[in-house]
């Protein structure tokens, strides 16, 4: 009888790469369903992971990578248990979709059989942000060309090469294990306005003048955002009219299931947008100082001011500190193009009877966002 699959994935970035990976786990449960199905990730990001049928365990630790740095003395000394208990569960196969040296080599500690990772093109805009070593810790790269840019790509090269399935779509689940799809049965706007990083960020003002634009053609506007920013949230949104405007800040079931009833989503190269691709969402991408060849879910409207700019795309390196074009690449998204592709969006996502009449587009063009 064969041996039984025992894989570990290992997720130890952000929350939007953790959302991306369930595709990795989608595929590779389609390929392999009888395998044991493990996964290392952060605490914050577990419940992704543990609300999803095909996993086993989820198993979680702080890691020296990532753009949340909290790797210190006690994580480290915490860290030889960690890794300890997961050897001793006798994994046959190890798999990271980030392609870091760190992630291999924490991959080698855990088990000495299959340690599959993403091995990057030279050029490909995904080896920008990795730190390479000079010796393959994996030993079984999977190659991924400079032709395959998108980091979902990279998802369906890999989940397949694993498991030789037919690549499969990132997923999220309710705490019950019940798939989160998209169910537009409300008629409102999603917007999600915040990033952590200022060269990622459309600026607080151009969110809520566009959200007053659509609260004046009697859109109802649901502005997501994680629980620590919902005082600035409530600060921007409150002020305008309270019965179309919903901020919601919950955890992230609550917030997945929120988002699976919008009509859109308009959100930054952040979390928001992986997740409502994995839902189905339609999505309009602001994108900053990334390349969003690389990281723009299939099928999302981009905006991005940066192409034509000398120093895009700068992979969260930016060098443009107080010149007279900083962070050009996302402040001079203009907010009129942004409010026509809502329109354009919204006709799309309604049904040939068009019964929510305030779908249609305006036959006059949209007054300017200025002169509201």
């Amino acid at each position: 009888m064969a041996e039984q699959r025992k894989m570990l994935v290992v997720q130890a970035h952000n929350l939007g790469d953790a959302v991306i990976s369930t595709a990795l786990i989608e595929t590779i449960a389609c390929g392999h369903p009888a395998a044991q199905i493990d996964v290392l990730t952060r605490p914050e990001i577990s419940q992704i992971f543990s609300s999803n049928p095909s996993v086993n365990c989820v198993f979680t630790g702080r890691f020296p990578m990532g753009s949340v740095h909290d790797f210190g003395l006690e994580e480290m000394l915490a860290f030889p248990g960690l890794i300890g208990r997961l050897r001793h569960r006798g994994y046959t196969d190890v798999v990271n979709l980030a392609g870091d040296f760190r992630e291999e080599f924490l991959g080698r500690l855990v088990s000495q059989q299959h340690n599959w990772s993403p091995e990057w093109s030279s050029n490909h805009p995904c080896s920008k942000v990795i730190r390479r070593s000079a010796i393959r810790l994996a030993n079984r790269p999977v190659f991924i060309p400079a032709n395959k840019p998108n980091i979902y790509d990279a998802a369906s090269i890999v989940g397949t090469a694993v498991s030789g399935a037919t690549d499969q779509k990132p997923a999220l689940y309710t705490p019950t294990k019940k798939r989160i799809v998209w169910n537009p049965i409300e008629n409102v706007i999603g917007i999600h306005p915040m990033a952590s990083q200022p060269w990622r960020k459309w600026e607080l003002e151009k969110w809520r003048s566009l959200a007053r634009h659509l609260v004046s053609r009697e859109m109802d506007v649901h502005v997501f955002g994680a629980p620590s920013e919902g005082e600035e949230l409530h600060r921007y949104f409150d002020p305008l009219d309270s019965s179309r405007i919903r901020i919601v800040t919950g955890n992230l079931s609550d917030c997945f299931v929120a988002m699976s009833r919008l009509r859109v989503l308009l959100c930054h190269d952040s979390f928001a947008s992986h997740v409502a691709y994995a839902l189905g969402v339609p999505t309009i991408l602001l994108n900053g100082a990334n390349d969003a060849a690389a990281w723009a879910p299939p099928r999302a409207v981009v905006f991005a001011a940066g192409p034509g700019l000398t120093c895009y795309p700068c992979f969260n390196r930016p060098t443009c500190f107080g010149s007279s074009h900083e962070y050009a690449c996302i402040r001079h998204i203009e907010i009129d193009s942004v409010i026509e592709a809502v329109w354009i969006a919204l006709k799309g996502t309604s049904n040939d009877q068009d019964p929510f009449p305030i779908l249609r587009q305006p036959t006059e063009k949209p007054p300017s966002l200025s002169s509201l």
